[in-house]
């Protein structure tokens, strides 16, 4: 009754929670990239939240919903037990196996790092080796509609382990959004000019407006936090009880309160630009502080 009840998924568009903490600490590490898939999808086909399945079920859906192979499906599952789910035999379904998710708070502390916020995909969009993996990286960015701040390439490939080509792969594969941010300075009126540099080439040399690293926005939608918040709350706590280190020093604001507020800041932090200031309307401007 238990596996019939959990795998209920007529009528219900069925979509998967991802969460960026989580996912670029799978694709730095490497190791548990697909088991992380993997345990996204049984959250997804786990309809009454009750973090349990019967074994031979949730093959079965991984099959119909994530085009899985019957061997494959097995085979992630052994490699994923005792470290992302459980799989044990319970005297309620005599010779049933059973899967025993594990919660955002026992994964988030096998890969010692926040979960971050939640994001959801749909089904359609997590098929495939390639795929999977995409969305995973798409995830570590926002939404698209949320206020996304300047990161470069570099930046990205030490969060997430994935190298700039394959970065820009991920770019295609997920069609994730890409937005140039440039750089400014105030003169001595006050007046907001470029910040120029010079760059170098095989026989001459340029003079260019600086540019800051791109922003960039997925195409998941904003997902409900849930325990999201509780979980990002005690894990942070135990952070920094552990390691006053993990204090963000952060580089680029928003509004000047925030810049205030901030207790680490960046040598060379960048305020954004009000609208009406801009040189070109439309374009990211920010300000060195």
């Amino acid at each position: 009754m238990l596996g019939q009840q959990s795998l209920t998924l007529e009528g219900r568009q069925l979509e998967l929670k991802l969460y960026h903490g989580l996912s670029a600490a799978a694709l730095k590490t490497g190791d548990d990239k697909k088991e992380l898939a993997l345990w996204y999808e049984l959250r997804a086909i786990n309809v009454t939240g009750c973090g349990r399945l019967v074994l031979n079920k949730a093959v079965a859906a991984l099959v119909e919903h994530f085009d899985y192979t019957s061997s494959t499906a097995y085979r992630l599952l052994q490699v994923g037990d005792g470290k992302l789910w459980d799989i044990y035999q319970t005297p309620v379904l005599p010779g049933l196996s059973q899967v025993k998710i594990h919660s955002l708070l026992q994964v988030s502390e096998y890969f010692n790092t926040l979960p971050g916020r939640p994001v959801e995909v749909p089904v359609r969009d997590f098929k495939g080796r390639q795929a999977k993996a995409a969305q995973l990286y798409s995830s570590f960015f926002k939404p698209d509609g949320s206020r996304a701040k300047p990161i470069s390439r570099a930046s990205i490939e030490v969060a997430t382990g994935v190298k700039r080509r394959q970065q820009q792969r991920y770019d295609k594969v997920a069609a994730i959004k890409r937005v140039p941010h440039f750089a400014f300075r105030q003169d001595s009126q006050g007046k907001l000019v470029p910040m120029l540099h010079q760059v170098e080439g095989k026989c001459r040399q340029w003079i260019k407006q600086r540019r800051l690293g791109n922003s960039y926005n997925s195409r998941a939608l904003k997902a409900p936090r849930g325990m999201t918040q509780n979980v990002n709350a005690e894990l942070r706590q135990r952070f920094l009880n552990g390691d006053e280190a993990r204090l963000p020093i952060k580089r680029f604001f928003f509004t000047p309160q925030s810049y205030i507020k901030a207790p680490e800041r960046d040598k060379e932090a960048f305020l954004l630009v009000n609208k009406r200031d801009r040189l070109i309307p439309g374009r990211m401007e920010w300000c060195m502080v």
